[in-house]
């Protein structure tokens, strides 16, 4: 299921007791606000400001047993949905499952409106073991209506969207114009749409002008993020070569002997 965040380290010194209301992380920046008395400004600069969305957890503080102020929230993420209201949780994947190998044929062959829902009571399945979507199909059907009246509001259509530049059609993904690159010493970062690009369907070729130290040590060339990559780098004196799929897969290689001072 989408990333789902259940709020329960706010508490009052007189009572540590773990608040069971259900927040999300966009609860925060709202509790802050009335925490320190801070009326955020329709207006700023003369620009209409978009509303906050999020409901304060400052209610719970003093009341362990408040009843919640949080009545719906959606989740979205790559394709995969969810979806809180009044104590239900409706979850789907989309073509993408974390912690699962990469699948193509799921990624091509992905229909949203063919992915079957899931369903949880958090009131009485916290840790959301107990899927219910076989017994409570209508209850499936109104959670997903209630999905789409929030992901309508919030601009999320149309879902998946965020795919395709990054697997369906990463040719008409941002970027730069430039065919040649020259990094220099000092320089820690560029912007992924200025940089050198870097997945399935380009091909690129880096040529590194070092003066290599005895023993060296340090990254030549590295692009990419937490989540994948390929990196050049030299460890004791060894040239090595490593690339990262989503977290899943590791290759590396080492060459056979330190390389040359010079």
């Amino acid at each position: 299921m989408p990333p789902c965040v259940r709020v329960s380290a706010l508490y009052t010194v007189q009572d540590p007791t773990p608040r069971s209301q259900f927040h999300h992380v966009c609860d925060i920046t709202p509790t802050i606000y009335e925490a320190v008395g801070i009326t955020p400004p329709e207006h700023v600069e003369g620009a209409a400001q978009i509303p906050l969305d999020g409901v304060s957890m400052v209610y719970t503080w003093n009341n362990v047993s408040a009843t919640g102020r949080k009545d719906s929230q959606y989740f979205e993420v790559m394709g995969s949905r969810g979806v809180y209201k009044d104590g239900w949780f409706a979850s789907v994947f989309g073509p993408r499952i974390p912690w699962a190998d990469p699948n193509e044929t799921r990624m091509k062959q992905w229909n949203p409106d063919t992915d079957v829902w899931e369903l949880y009571d958090l009131t009485k399945d916290y840790t959301q073991a107990h899927d219910l979507a076989k017994q409570m199909p209508e209850q499936v059907e109104k959670m997903k209506q209630i999905f789409m009246v929030e992901a309508t509001r919030n601009k999320v259509l149309p879902v998946g969207a965020g795919l395709w530049t990054i697997y369906y059609h990463p040719e008409q993904g941002p970027r730069s114009h430039l065919k040649e690159w020259y990094l220099y010493e000092g320089m820690t970062r560029i912007a992924e749409s200025n940089a050198p690009i870097f997945h399935s369907g380009f091909s690129s070729v880096a040529t590194l002008d070092v003066e290599v130290p005895k023993n060296g040590s340090g990254v030549l060339y590295c692009v990419g993020g937490t989540a994948g990559g390929f990196s050049v780098y030299m460890d004791q004196g060894y040239l090595y070569a490593e690339y990262m799929a989503t977290l899943l897969y590791r290759y590396v290689t080492k060459s056979s002997a330190p390389l040359m001072p010079g």
